[in-house]
């Protein structure tokens, strides 16, 4: 009786062994070995990213256009403070003063500046004019060249003054004769300095320098 469940108990065994054999050998396919579980940290929160770099370009363009203003402020102010140079007039008053035993008597006397004098003629008397010329050939020359405007300029802007120099000719008569006036623009001289500056030129080359004109000055 003891044999008997003996042998009845090895079926069984090796039928317990054979199932789980085959549960071993069964892949667990419902738990990976290689899922790993997302950190949070590694989550990049995209909308947060997108409304922080957008507050930032405002930011920027609000600190340019504050940059801007206050240069422009800075640019009126230093125009407003800009001296203004004014020309005065001053007059000179002296009060003589004559007392007597009867009779006092006050004399004032006013002395002002009189007026600089830029005509022609002044201007003549101060530099003689060239040997074989008229004041009547100077009038005509300048009156053909600028209708007397000493402050001319010609359209291209190349010639310039009562007698339309060129500013190579000026500097290089200049240069010459009166260094003091080299690099002046011809119409900022005064009317003298341009009157001898044309005079010189004529002593060294003629009238050849007014090629139009110089057809149109009287004998």
């Amino acid at each position: 009786m003891a044999a008997l469940r003996r042998g009845s108990r090895k079926p069984l065994v090796a039928t317990v062994i054979v199932a789980v054999l085959a549960v071993a050998a069964t892949p667990a396919a419902a738990q990976p070995t290689n899922a790993r579980t997302a950190d949070p940290a590694d989550v990049v929160d995209v909308e947060n990213f997108e409304d922080r770099a957008q507050r930032w370009a405002e930011a920027r363009r609000r600190a340019r256009q504050e940059a801007l203003r206050k240069a422009e402020e800075l640019a009126i102010a230093n125009r407003n403070t800009t001296s203004t140079t004014t020309s005065t007039t001053t007059t000179t008053t002296t009060t003589t003063t004559t007392s007597t035993t009867s009779t006092t008597t006050t004399t004032t006397t006013t002395t002002t500046v009189p007026p600089t004098t830029t005509s022609t003629e002044a201007a003549a008397g101060a530099h003689p004019l060239p040997a074989g010329t008229t004041e009547e050939q100077w009038h005509a020359l300048r009156e053909c060249e600028s209708t007397q405007n000493y402050r001319a300029v010609s359209r291209s802007g190349r010639y310039r003054g009562a007698y339309q120099f060129a500013r190579s000719t000026w500097d290089w008569v200049a240069g010459m004769h009166y260094p003091e006036l080299v690099g002046i623009d011809p119409r900022d001289a005064l009317p003298a300095d341009q009157d001898k500056m044309a005079y010189k030129l004529y002593e060294i080359n003629g009238w050849q320098p007014w090629p139009t004109c110089r057809k149109r000055l009287p004998s």
